[in-house]
This record gives C-alpha cells, structure tokens and sequence, in this order.
C-alpha cells in the first residue's frame, strides 16, 4: 500500500500466498465472511465440489436461521488505483494454484470484503472459478452497496510461442479450457528472448485487433514482462485502434529487485499512460520461508516472523505472509 501510495500507478500482486494460512489470520473482531450471503454461496459451491451437495440447497439450508444474526454488510475501505482505463483497487490477489477448495474461497471472499478486486488467473481452469465465485458475488446484497466495486479477472496468456498460434486461436482455447468462461481482460505474455521486438510486437498488435474486432479480446488489456522497447513497440502499434487500452504491465518489482528502475521500464509505463502491477513485492518470499532453498537465511525468517506477529497485534503469521 505504502508502494501504491507513493505512485498511483503502481499495484501490489503478492504471489504464492499460502491461502489456508491467510484464512487462519483472525484479522477482524467480525465474522470472516462479512459479505455473509455471497460468503456462504462461494463457501457452498467448495462443499458442493466434494459432496455433490448444489450451492442453493445448501444456502436455503442455513438462510433462515442465520438470516438476522449480524446485521448488514459493512462496506469495506478501498485504496484506489488508476491502471491505464482501469479503475481498481492498489492490491491484486494472484490465484495461481488454485482448484476451488474451502480455504481458496474463504481467501477469496476475504480479499474481496478487503477491497482487493483484481484477481489474476494463470489457467483457464483458475478463470472458471474465479468468474464462478464473480457470479455468486454479483448474485449477493454486497454487490449493491453503494461504491463498491465489481471484482475484475485478468488472465494470463502466453504468445508469440513456437507453435505459431494466432491470437484469436489462443484466446478461443483459453475460452474453451476454460468451460466458455470469459476474464474481464487478457494480460499477454510473449515468449522470452524475442528477437525484433518492434516487429513481434506489430504482429501481436495485429493480432490482438482482429480478436477484439470478432469480439474474443476485451478492449482493455494488459502485458506481462515487457521493458521499455516493447512497451513502446506494441503501444505505437495499436494507436490506430483507439477502443484498445493497455491497462498495466505486470513485472517484477520490490526493495530488492530494481531493474524496472533501472532498465527504465517504470519510466516508460509511466509516460505511456500504462500502469504497474508489481509481482513478489516482497522480494520473493518463498526464498525466506522454503529452508532448502539456497538463499534462505534463517535468522531471517525469525526475525520477520517476529514483526509479523508484532504488526499483526499477537497474530502470528508466517514471514511469507
């Protein structure tokens, strides 16, 4: 937050967030799911997956009694960002891994009760679920509370690969995986080590306008990785479709990894209008908290323990978290 508040075009997106453990942080002297019906919906639907149970019979199981014992839903605080178009909130919830269970859609309603509405899905299989729980939300009393905004899916696609795959053939498998469930934007990844970026990304651009010309891309779209030449390369080959944004790029970004500074990404985002989602804003956390790996540092790991149970107000928290 302090990183979104210095810049406004800059998100937070912490990844490999351990989700059982995020639901195990008593965080509010109210109940988890504060949105009770969407809580209850989205909690159902991972019953349901294990005991074939529908979500509706189980809401009309538990709707009467537990109709008046809280009181409405209070409306969270938000910390707002402009990424490029797009209006959202300065911290993005990355769910990669994520198969539907209890845990992954009490974390799910907590992040959204918190305000955090940008939700990025590596596999068409993670933007099912999370246009499911969407659903569910928007079928809830939250969802028409007066400024509260609408939870925002972006998907993460590979192009540019091998296999020579247009764009719209892409974006149809992805749509296909994906049980014909639809993100709210695609985020593009092209493959690494690109020769003639200028080119590549002309190509990209073509293809992206003739999938949102046959409406299979959204207007407004978002990159993954791409430093300052290709920004500038795919954002000058779309100037002459003007109903495609980019809304942010998303790049690796902490106190301890700089080369967006550096490189003049960050720079260059900024005088493009694109925005900055930044990934493992804490430095790669599973470095601190996975002891085999080489770089973990032990007396480290107590030490942000420690912080972590003295910020959190006698919680304890993993030094990931």
């Amino acid at each position: 937050q302090a990183l979104a508040r210095c810049s406004p075009l800059v998100a937070i997106s912490p990844t490999g967030c351990n989700p059982s453990a995020l639901v195990d942080c008593k965080v509010s002297s109210t109940p988890l799911v504060r949105f009770r019906r969407f809580g209850r919906r989205v909690a159902a639907a991972a019953t349901s997956r294990r005991t074939k149970m529908t979500a509706s019979a189980t809401e009309e199981g538990d709707s009467a009694t537990e109709k008046d014992d809280y009181g409405p839903p209070e409306l969270p605080d938000y910390d707002v960002v402009m990424l490029g178009p797009l209006e959202t909130s300065a911290i993005a919830l990355g769910v990669s891994g994520w198969d539907g269970n209890s845990d992954d859609a009490n974390a799910y309603v907590l992040a959204v009760d918190r305000g955090y509405v940008l939700i990025g899905a590596q596999s068409p299989s993670e933007v099912r679920l999370l246009k499911e729980y969407q659903g569910f939300w928007k079928g809830s009393e939250a969802a028409g509370m007066p400024g509260v905004r609408a939870p925002v899916v972006y998907a993460t696609v590979a192009v540019g690969g091998a296999d020579g795959a247009s764009v719209l053939d892409t974006l149809r498998a992805h749509s296909i995986g994906a049980g014909g469930a639809e993100p709210d934007l695609f985020c593009f990844k092209m493959a690494p080590n690109v020769t003639d970026p200028a080119r590549k990304q002309k190509a990209l651009a073509e293809g992206i306008k003739a999938a949102w010309e046959l409406g299979a891309c959204p207007g407004t779209i978002a990159v993954d990785g791409y430093d300052a030449e290709a920004l500038e390369a795919l954002v000058t080959a779309l100037c002459d479709a003007p109903g495609i944004k980019i809304a942010f790029n998303r790049i690796p970004f902490s106190l301890a990894e700089q080369r967006a500074v550096q490189n003049g990404t960050l720079a260059a985002c900024k005088r493009l209008g694109v925005g900055v989602v930044a990934v493992d804003p804490l430095g790669e956390g599973r470095c601190v908290v996975d002891e085999a790996h080489p770089a973990c540092d032990r007396g480290a790991a107590k030490l942000l323990a420690f912080i972590g149970t003295m910020v959190g107000g006698g919680v304890q928290r993993s030094p990931l978290q």
